[in-house]
């Protein structure tokens, strides 16, 4: 097992984003909207989850307090998750922290300092089967459907054939409904 040391100019595994159970709700609603919004941090007020996350994993943890209590917070995240890397906003005022926080969402550093380049892949990756824009072609062959339910002995007793489509000049049969409940009973 490998632990990562977590590094403010990498992107972590898991961001988070704990507030100072002494500040109001406008602290995250208003003052750090903006920043929740383009990095998306998982936002708590206790470190109960945190300690979930494997070591390997890389952490960062944005705690945003006062000055009265910001000593108490760094002890409290060193004590619990000594492997995660503890990123300190310590404003009095509201309006402070706001700037504080938008300067890191206007200049794109989610910890206070500028993040390295990453490594873009050669090609798009697509979820979708198919030949990939720039890239290889896929390495498996396309799958089919499956048309009828295996039999007990392994080959099929017959083909089966699909129903003929219905075109306006000969309608198919209406559909009814199934009688009884769904579930059963």
């Amino acid at each position: 097992m490998t632990v990562m040391t977590p590094s403010p100019d990498v992107p972590p595994n898991y961001h988070f984003l704990l507030f100072s159970p002494s500040l109001g709700a406008e602290w995250f609603f208003d003052a750090a909207r903006a920043y929740f919004e383009r990095f998306q941090p998982i936002v708590a007020n206790d470190l109960e989850l945190a300690r979930l996350i494997p070591p390997e994993l890389t952490m960062i943890v944005t705690v945003v307090t006062r000055r009265d209590l910001a000593a108490q917070w760094g002890v409290s995240v060193a004590q619990a998750l000594p492997e995660a890397l503890f990123d300190p906003l310590v404003f009095d005022s509201f309006d402070e922290m706001k700037a504080a926080l938008n300067q890191r969402t206007q200049s794109n550093q989610p910890f206070g300092v500028p993040l390295l380049p990453t490594a873009t892949p050669a090609y798009l990756l697509s979820p979708t089967p198919g030949p990939l824009i720039g890239g290889p072609p896929p390495s498996r062959t396309p799958g089919g459907f499956i048309t009828q339910t295996p039999t007990p002995g392994g080959a099929p007793d017959a083909v089966s054939t699909p129903p003929a489509v219905s075109t306006p000049e000969a309608p198919a049969e209406p559909i009814y409904p199934t009688p009884g409940p769904i579930i059963g009973g």
